[in-house]
């Protein structure tokens, strides 16, 4: 008796998923379809102290990196990506002011967009924390995509020999992309 009630239920079940309404489906709509992700990632990191800036000369006032990317120029990036946020965050324990400038170039050196950050002084025993947020907007993007190479510049004001203390920097990026057909 059980098993013809589970065959009854069954068959009732099968039959109204035949006779449910539909409404045509109209696969033209794909087209209208805008997908909109967001992609964050870490960007740089670094951890430097007055022995970086005397390493080179006693008298030397920056410090230089350069890091090399080459997914900001890929075809997909440069046809999708509409807008980008760089979030930066330094902590300053050195007695000094001190300036980032973040260069973004070309593999002909040529400067396409500049950050240029000024980073509070702090003390040993009372780091500072600066933060900045550069928002690159759907006018300013398309500079940003023509570059392949990072290059990242620590300015200090004053020699910074026999001082004593860090600057270390966090940073992230937020990738605004459109995907349409």
């Amino acid at each position: 008796m059980k098993k013809k009630l589970h065959i009854l239920f069954l068959f009732t079940a099968i039959s109204t998923l035949f006779m449910a309404c539909v409404k045509d489906l109209d696969f033209d709509q794909t087209d209208d379809i805008i997908l909109s992700p967001v992609v964050a990632l870490d960007f740089i990191f670094f951890n430097i102290n007055s022995e970086n800036f005397s390493e080179i000369s006693p008298t030397n006032l920056v410090v230089t990196d350069t890091t090399f990317f080459d997914f900001l120029n890929e075809d997909f990036l440069v046809d999708n990506l509409i807008k980008a946020d760089f979030y930066f965050k330094n902590t300053n324990s050195l007695p000094s002011q001190l300036i980032t400038q973040y260069q973004f170039l070309d593999e002909n050196n040529v400067l396409h967009y500049e950050i240029t950050i000024p980073v509070n002084s702090g003390a040993i025993s009372n780091p500072v924390i600066t933060e900045y947020t550069e928002l690159i907007d759907e006018a300013s993007i398309g500079n940003l995509v023509l570059s392949n190479k990072l290059v990242v510049n620590v300015i200090a004001p004053s020699s910074l020999v026999n001082l004593d203390g860090t600057l270390n920097l966090e940073s992230k990026t937020t990738y605004y992309l459109r995907l349409e057909e």
